[in-house]
C-alpha cells in the first residue's frame, strides 16, 4: 500500500461492531493528520434473510437496518466531529461491495478504510468469503488502497 500522505478523500465503510469503531477511529485519525474528506458508508444488504429458516419480511428487516444504519453513522460522525473533522455519511441498499466501490468513484476517494470483522456471522451476511479475498477484488476495481484495521 501506498505512504497516506496526499490522501484526499477517505471513504470507511462502517457496520456498527466494536472492531468497525476501531476503523472509525483511525479514519478519522488519518482524515485529521491529512486535512482529507472523510465519508462513512453503510451498506443495508438484506441477502442473509433468504438463509433464515424464520421468514421475515424482507421490507421490515430492511426498514430496521436502515435505522440501525443512520444510528451507526451519526455515531461515526460524531466520532469524526470529536476530532475536529467534518465528515459525511452515506447509506446504501445492495450488495456491500459493489455499493463500496460505486461511493469510493462517487466521492473520489483515495483510500478505503474498512475493520476486519473475523471470520464471524458478519463477515459471512456481508463478504460471503474471507476479507482480504474481497478487498484484493475491491482495489482491483475501484484502484484505490485499502487499509484493514484489525
Amino acid at each position: 500500500m501506498r505512504d497516506i500522505m496526499g490522501i484526499k478523500s477517505i471513504v470507511c465503510g462502517v457496520t456498527g461492531s466494536v472492531h468497525s469503531d476501531k476503523a472509525v477511529k483511525v479514519g478519522s485519525e488519518m482524515a485529521q493528520a491529512e486535512g482529507s474528506r472523510l465519508t462513512f458508508v453503510y451498506v443495508v444488504d438484506v441477502a442473509f434473510l433468504s438463509g433464515l429458516t424464520v421468514q421475515l419480511r424482507p421490507k421490515y428487516a430492511e426498514d430496521f437496518l436502515e435505522r440501525i444504519g443512520d444510528k451507526i453513522l451519526d455515531d461515526a460522525v460524531g466520532v469524526a466531529s470529536s476530532m475536529g473533522v467534518v465528515a459525511k455519511k452515506v447509506l446504501r441498499k445492495g450488495k456491500v461491495m459493489p455499493e463500496l466501490s460505486k461511493v469510493l468513484k462517487e466521492e473520489k476517494g483515495d483510500l478505503l478504510v474498512v475493520s476486519d470483522e473475523g471470520r464471524g456471522f458478519a463477515e459471512k451476511v456481508l463478504f460471503g468469503e474471507r476479507l482480504p479475498d474481497n478487498i484484493k477484488e475491491l482495489e482491483r476495481r475501484a484502484g484505490v488502497p485499502v487499509k484493514i484495521i484489525r
